[in-house]
């Protein structure tokens, strides 16, 4: 029998490693933004690294933001900052985004006596490193001991996390990486719009979507940009995001001798918009979940290159293409300059609400999940 809160509403922690303008935050706001705030009371739980403006919009949608010190800094102090937390606020659910590290919130939860536990995986790690390999094996049996709800973004992020066996017996809740289809919808007007704010005229714009870390291969998409200037000596590349490595990108970036060539927007709140400037989509990572920029890229009816370290299942339209990434940049770029050409096209949204990401609907799908879980 469900419990009953004083103020009839069920109480439930989002957990991130930080908020940013980033793949996992962006869901949350989308999924949040759509659910029914007379039934559910949003908060979230991060770490002492975060950019303002993200908060804000998290706080303008009505969720309430606990920071805790970052495990970086103190480990003792996180986890005391974490024991308090639970203690003081008494969750109904807490729901962790960051796979292999859920333990470490879901832990105290459990300590705390909260009743829905959520461990989701958003990605399928790949490694050589036997040390890591085992370490990996040992954390995802703590999150199993922690948690008593498994959930996935993707198929082979749910394997990597809790099994291929749990996946094909339904043991893990499919949350979808939805996203306001409308938002995405292509736009002459808003195309012309972004150009011009960037200074691109009639140039090829190739855009990137990704926190500047290793797992998004920069580098490597620097190279791939550089060969396809040999083809479009005017294109443009249009990186969107920040990171501890946007520095290293930006010096590798100035040693090619193509900075005029490169467009670094930071953090911005409108890269649905942006999206509409570009004319393909690259995403040559080193491995992945269910990549959300790849949904929104799709629904944008960009032409999309992906590396074959991406679920296959985020290809739900005919504009996405897997590459491998052991493939030259050469290879890539004329791989990339053999999808340019064809005009977009208005009916894709229909095949991304048929496949399930429309916001609209997979928000209260995820609703009926929490109070199914709670009751």
């Amino acid at each position: 029998m469900r419990k009953v809160l004083m103020n009839n509403k069920i109480k439930i922690a989002q957990s991130v490693t930080r908020l940013e303008f980033g793949g996992v935050e962006s869901i949350l706001l989308n999924y949040i933004s759509h659910m029914d705030k007379e039934k559910l009371d949003f908060h979230i739980i991060t770490q002492d690294i975060n950019v303002d403006g993200c908060i804000k919009q998290f706080e303008d949608a009505g969720v309430k933001v606990h920071i805790v010190t970052h495990k970086n800094k103190s480990i003792v102090k996180n986890f005391s900052d974490l024991r308090k937390l639970m203690k003081k606020e008494k969750f109904d659910i807490v729901h962790s985004h960051m796979t292999l590290t859920n333990f470490t919130v879901l832990f105290f939860a459990r300590l705390a006596g909260v009743k829905v536990r959520i461990s989701h995986s958003h990605n399928a790690f790949k490694t050589n490193s036997f040390v890591k390999k085992v370490t990996w094996k040992v954390l995802k049996v703590v999150n199993k001991i922690c948690a008593n709800v498994y959930a996935t973004c993707g198929y082979d992020a749910g394997v990597f996390m809790f099994g291929k066996k749990n996946m094909d017996n339904g043991n893990v809740y499919m949350m979808n990486n939805a996203i306001d289809l409308n938002k995405f919808k292509y736009n002459e007007e808003i195309r012309n719009k972004i150009r011009k704010k960037y200074g691109i005229n009639n140039e090829i714009c190739i855009g990137h979507i990704g926190r500047f870390m290793e797992q998004k291969n920069h580098l490597f998409l620097v190279d791939i940009f550089a060969k396809f200037l040999k083809i479009h000596p005017d294109a443009k590349l249009m990186l969107i995001g920040s990171g501890e490595l946007e520095e290293n990108v930006k010096e590798y970036i100035k040693e090619k001798n193509i900075e005029s060539s490169v467009i670094f927007t930071g953090n911005i709140t409108n890269a649905n918009e942006c999206y509409q400037a570009m004319d393909a989509f690259v995403l040559p990572s080193l491995f992945e979940g269910l990549p959300v920029v790849s949904i929104e890229a799709q629904a944008a009816d960009l032409k999309c290159l992906v590396s074959d370290r991406v679920d296959k299942k985020c290809a739900i339209t005919d504009n996405i293409e897997f590459y491998s990434i052991e493939k030259s940049p050469e290879e890539w770029a004329e791989k990339i300059d053999s999808m340019l050409g064809v005009p977009r096209e208005t009916n894709v949204l229909n095949d991304i609400r048929k496949a399930h990401y429309d916001i609209e609907k997979e928000s209260k799908e995820l609703e009926k999940l929490y109070i199914g879980e709670f009751e």
